[in-house]
């Protein structure tokens, strides 16, 4: 039986690589290997781990889930063992610098530590062919493409139409309030759309990543007319955020840098129209099921958010489109791709 490390340096079960971690671990456990977990900090779950501290015995094989500076890929380096570098991206330092400056180290460690493994590293996993690019660069020879696991849900089979039962029609954003989400841009185009659509409402779900950026954009909210109408709903439950997917009109993502973007499959997936930037994975992840914009102003932003709401054809054009592009991200597609990706590493 073939023996596997995951290292991660934080097993979390809410957390996206946490999730796709979990999961990882059952395939390799349906492709009959046996898994031990590696983490820096006690695990979030209640799951079998050491910390890296202790990790004396590495295993014939080691896969490591990257997205930031850790002591577990550090553990890796100093003993040059050859691993598996499965890379979640690692936002750029630009993004956070001036909200969150407290990131930069990090960011810095993983960005060298991505580097450095590519030494050691016997294959790359990029969850994205954006992702794949910057391992290529780095000097990884060996790098497969296969996307985050994620147990992703569909969502109501009925395509309702919110505006034409006369709720308010909604726009909804799933992501961390952190800076290179641009949650100013969504505010900006918000106060567009309100123009045309009064009673529209935009939803953010997600914490902050910095307390000044959130009371940043919650006082350009009051001065743009507009607070009253916009829900910073923050960590929400499962429960709440499957409601919140279930009563939006349009997703709206204008990040300017996401390495993959769950939520954007998730809202696909649940029949929610998707409009976004044409930036970093985006593009990759929505493939033709969306409206992907080159041009990010909010006035061309909210004229797109407005064709969707308006045009039911258009719409329901979207909606089918989205559950079709939300399909291949499925578990069990997820899983075939990543059994490829892993072959000739673990034996079946």
């Amino acid at each position: 039986m073939s023996r596997v490390d995951l290292l991660v340096p934080e097993l979390a079960p809410r957390d996206a690589t946490g999730s796709h971690t979990l999961l990882l671990r059952d395939l390799l456990l349906d492709m009959g290997a046996s898994v031990r977990f590696v983490t820096q900090i006690p695990a979030a779950v209640d799951e079998p781990f050491i910390l890296v501290d202790d990790w004396n015995d590495p295993a014939p094989t080691i896969i490591l889930q990257h997205g930031i500076g850790s002591f577990v890929a550090d553990a890796v380096i100093k003993r040059r063992l050859p691993i598996v570098v499965n890379y979640h991206n690692i936002t750029p330092i630009e993004f956070v610098e001036p909200w969150t400056p407290e990131l930069i180290a990090g960011l810095q460690w993983g960005r060298y530590q991505l580097d450095h493994l590519g030494r050691f590293a016997t294959r790359g996993i990029a969850v994205s062919a954006y992702n794949a690019e910057e391992m290529k660069a780095a000097g990884y020879r060996d790098v497969r493409i296969a996307p985050v696991l994620w147990n992703v849900q569909p969502g109501p089979t009925i395509d309702h139409q919110p505006t034409e039962l006369g709720d308010p029609p909604t726009i909804l954003f799933v992501g961390r309030v952190a800076a290179n989400k641009r949650h100013e841009d969504l505010l900006a185009t918000f106060a567009l759309v309100v123009e045309r659509h009064p009673t529209a409402r935009l939803v953010l779900v997600g914490s902050p990543a910095s307390a000044t950026y959130q009371r940043c954009l919650e006082t350009y909210a009051r001065r743009a007319g507009i607070a009253d109408q916009v829900d910073f709903a923050g960590s929400v439950t499962d429960e709440e955020l499957a409601h919140r997917y279930r009563t939006a009109d349009v997703f709206l993502c204008l990040s300017d840098h996401e390495g993959f973007c769950v939520p954007v499959v998730e809202a696909m997936a649940a029949g929610v129209p998707v409009v976004a930037h044409r930036a970093a994975a985006l593009p990759e992840t929505i493939g033709s099921a969306g409206l992907v914009l080159g041009d990010k102003r909010p006035a061309t932003v909210a004229a797109a958010i407005g064709r969707v709401l308006d045009d039911a054809s258009l719409r329901h054009h979207m909606v089918a489109a989205g559950r079709r592009r939300a399909a291949d991200f499925s578990l069990e597609r997820g899983q075939e791709r990543m059994r490829a990706a892993l072959a000739g590493v673990i034996d079946a």
